[in-house]
């Protein structure tokens, strides 16, 4: 919260040396009706520092000078409530184990008063992460985690946890084991979303269906990077990465054939590693923004039995040019929550067709 009242050559100076962008600003003006067009950074920071500016304003500034400066990173995990207890509410049941859990010593982690509203509850963590071989003065590093557990139905919920990179997901995975865990007599169940327990053939079908899938504000621009893996079944697993910075030898035409709408399976590089026993286990997806202008590229992936999706880079427009910018939390936000949300729903049901099938034969 912003206490101070700020001055405007100290906005003035933030944007003349590049500390905040131009493109920022003015989207961030431009939600306010207030357009500019100013073609450089001088002129620009001339413009727009004698503009005055209120409290909520310059807190949202400095949010995206700070906290804007990193990309969001995401777990999914799904959980669910025991059928012997109907009359218990999933919500209800994770608060109060919260509350429990804040009552008492519980080390490693600071847990805040959880936020309960809008059909979900809110977590955020704090620990204290010593790092070898750093000064005594910096070893010790505070981390924070936020779960954000949405309510799907009376017995349903699906965990989101943001943090800052993926060292910290075992941490947070042994958070929620230790949320739930009543011995014998826990109620909940955590429902990891496995990418592996699904089929060779159906690994790829559900990265093709995120391709397929039509967002209401995005529009898949090409496929930047793919990981392919053999199958477990092979004495030998390897896995190579391919990206859309490499264009020659057997990996030309990647981004092109998607590009293009012909589908990852049309490649030839990715048919041959297919019909040698690989399958994709990750993908890059780059999309461009429908109603404004700008473009991110969002990873898709399984790692350790979990589903993430991360941000990888986001471009904004200036001067008609893309240049690389974190978007503001909000927007990061939005594209995470609809890319899970797409990803659960298609990983649930190519495992339920899976099992059927299974249960046909």
């Amino acid at each position: 919260m912003i206490t101070e009242y700020t001055d405007s050559t100290e906005f003035l100076r933030l944007i003349e040396d590049k500390k905040i962008r131009v493109a920022a600003i003015k989207k961030h003006l431009s939600h306010q009706g207030i357009i500019l067009t100013a073609t450089n950074t001088s002129c620009f920071a001339n413009d727009v520092y004698t503009i005055m500016f209120g409290g909520q304003e310059i807190e949202h500034i400095t949010h995206m000078i700070t906290s804007d400066s990193n990309y969001e990173k995401s777990i999914l995990v799904n959980a669910q409530i025991s059928d012997s207890s109907e009359d218990v509410d999933i919500l209800d049941y994770f608060s109060d184990r919260l509350n429990i859990l804040r009552s008492s010593p519980f080390p490693p982690y600071s847990v805040q008063q959880p936020i309960k509203s809008n059909n979900m509850v809110t977590i955020n963590l704090a620990y204290t992460r010593t790092l070898p071989g750093k000064n005594k003065l910096i070893q010790d590093e505070t981390r924070y985690i936020k779960i954000i557990i949405h309510k799907q139905n009376s017995s349903t919920v699906s965990i989101d946890i943001r943090q800052p990179s993926s060292l910290d997901t075992q941490r947070s995975i042994a958070f929620l084991q230790k949320l739930i865990d009543e011995g014998e007599d826990s109620l909940i169940q955590l429902h990891h979303i496995n990418i592996n327990l699904l089929s060779s053939k159906n690994k790829v079908q559900f990265f093709d269906d995120i391709s397929a899938h039509s967002f209401a504000n995005w529009r898949l621009k090409t496929v930047t990077g793919i990981t392919v893996k053999q199958s477990e079944y092979q004495d030998e697993e390897a896995e190579s990465e391919i990206d859309d910075d490499d264009t020659t030898g057997t990996l030309a035409g990647i981004s092109k054939a998607v590009l293009n709408g012909s589908g990852l399976r049309s490649n030839e590089f990715v048919q041959k590693s297919l019909e040698q026993g690989y399958y994709i286990s990750s993908m890059k997806y780059r999309y461009i923004c429908t109603q404004e202008s700008g473009e991110f590229i969002v990873s898709i992936s399984s790692k350790d039995q979990n589903l993430r999706v991360d941000i990888e880079k986001s471009y904004s427009e200036e001067d008609g040019k893309l240049f690389v910018l974190p978007f503001p939390k909000e927007q990061q936000n939005e594209i995470i929550r609809s890319f899970q949300q797409t990803a659960n729903q298609l990983y649930n049901r190519l495992l339920e067709e899976q099992k059927k099938s299974n249960q046909d034969k």
